[in-house]
């Protein structure tokens, strides 16, 4: 209890420290909060003070030292006993772990790291996609295989991230998720246009600008539905289509205009 209440004392100042703009004063409060936790076995406090240094390493671009911190923030909280917050705590260590290993060039250790998170987290980004399972997807899983289809990718195993993508469409689709569905088709379209099959990447955004419409709260996502569009429109003029070109150019600009007007921002009808 004493070591807990100390290193959590020492992470008050240094909060304060980084406020004020001494990241050095920092770090020596947040080295030593970690030490005092440590040493009188507080695991939940030395993870904080762990996660916390990573924090200001990294924003400070030291990222070989954040990725240090970060993976001994995940240990304290994997000691600690599991409860809410060493859970999330360990599952936001794991989560700016891979974020910092992809930053730094290592994809596939990144995406090592987001599988340990999503379990940890106790998601599961291949979910059952029947209408008849137990399981259902959650945003949750869409953000973890998010992270695990980029990090995928960027270790050049397309295949693996569009099988995540895909498991996880399925399931949207089964409960009616419009918004889990626009992130997969966008994340397909990304990885099409990336190996240039402009084909699989055209059908992709079409699915996916087709999908805004259906939105609770279309408006909100004009500029996100226009960038879509865009994509169309320049997948189809690499293809030749020019029909297809201009009917998503006018139909991004319309929704352009509409916005601009003030007057609403749904989909032409």
């Amino acid at each position: 209890m004493f070591a807990a209440q100390t290193s959590a004392r020492r992470l008050k100042r240094a909060a304060a420290a980084r406020e004020r703009g001494d990241v050095a004063e920092a770090r020596t409060l947040l080295g030593d909060a970690l030490r005092t936790a440590r040493l009188g076995d507080a695991w939940c406090a030395a993870g904080d003070a762990a996660s916390s240094l990573g924090d200001l390493e990294r924003d400070a671009g030291n990222l070989a030292d954040a990725e240090h911190h970060y993976r001994i923030g995940a240990v304290q909280y994997r000691r600690a006993e599991r409860t809410a917050r060493s859970v999330r705590g360990r599952v936001r260590c794991l989560e700016e772990l891979g974020d910092v290993l992809l930053a730094l060039g290592r994809p596939w250790d990144a995406y090592r790291v987001f599988q340990e998170g999503a379990e940890v987290a106790g998601v599961d980004p291949d979910r059952p996609a029947h209408a008849g399972s137990a399981g259902f997807v959650t945003r949750e899983d869409l953000r973890w295989t998010s992270h695990l289809a980029t990090a995928a990718q960027a270790a050049g195993r397309r295949r693996v991230a569009e099988e995540h993508y895909e498991a996880v469409l399925s399931g949207c689709e089964t409960r009616r998720d419009v918004a889990g569905q626009i992130l997969c088709w966008r994340g397909l379209a990304a990885l099409a246009a990336d190996r240039m099959a402009w084909a699989d990447a055209a059908h992709a955004l079409e699915n996916a600008s087709n999908l805004y419409s259906a939105l609770p709260d279309p408006e909100a996502h004009t500029d996100e539905w226009v960038a879509c569009l865009r994509e169309l429109g320049a997948a189809c003029k690499t293809l030749g289509r020019r029909d297809e070109q201009v009917r998503a150019f006018k139909l991004a600009v319309r929704l352009e205009q509409i916005a601009a007007s003030g007057t609403g921002r749904n989909a032409p009808a």
